[in-house]
């Protein structure tokens, strides 16, 4: 069965399961780019990024004969990129968690109150470099991390190609990672400690 054959993921995931490599190819080539961009918000390196999205796309592979997924396949992916990106980041940390873990670690003894008053500080300042993107780079943005669609139904919603999507993409991530490399070490663990 030839890429083209498949309408859609879960009738992609059916015959992946079965051994199809076309239906993995087909799952490939519609997620690969959308979750080595997701990735990048977290890695900061299209490398690192490109490495762990193959990882994920190799377990896949692997486990298509039991693999359970709940939710969209892309969300699948995202959840899995996310955990990941967190497993690095213990990893490269280790001293902090090895602290948090036995309880120790206090967030610099911030009080709750303050706690909750900077993590919406670091939300408003999100908010912020978000709406600084230009107008369209912006709109691609929020429909690919806010209602989750991937590069080919934002070409489609808005009339416009999926490369000029992924361009736009690239655009927003490069304007968010500049606007906000002073503040991503702290957004990282509040987004890791799962404050928002």
């Amino acid at each position: 069965m030839s890429k083209q054959n498949f309408t859609n993921d879960t009738e992609a995931l059916l015959q992946m399961a079965g051994g199809d490599i076309a239906a993995y190819r087909f799952l490939f080539d519609h997620h690969f780019s959308d979750l080595c961009n997701f990735l990048l918000i977290y890695l900061h390196s299209k490398e690192i990024a490109e490495e762990v999205a193959l990882e994920i796309f190799t377990y896949v592979w692997e486990k298509r004969e039991t693999l359970q997924i709940r939710t969209t396949f892309k969300s699948f992916l995202f959840a899995s990129a996310k955990n990941k990106a967190i497993s690095r980041y213990r990893k490269e940390h280790k001293a902090i968690f090895t602290s948090l873990d036995t309880g120790d670690y206090q967030m610099q003894e911030v009080s709750g109150a303050q706690q909750f008053m900077e993590n919406n500080e670091l939300r408003e300042i999100i908010d912020v470099a978000i709406s600084k993107l230009p107008w369209k780079s912006r709109q691609i943005y929020q429909l690919a991390w806010e209602d989750n669609l991937s590069h080919k139904e934002i070409a489609e919603q808005l009339g416009i190609t999926p490369k000029t999507v992924e361009n736009h993409v690239g655009i927003a991530l490069r304007k968010l990672r500049e606007s906000l490399n002073p503040y991503y070490q702290q957004i990282f663990m509040i987004a890791l400690l799962g404050l928002w």
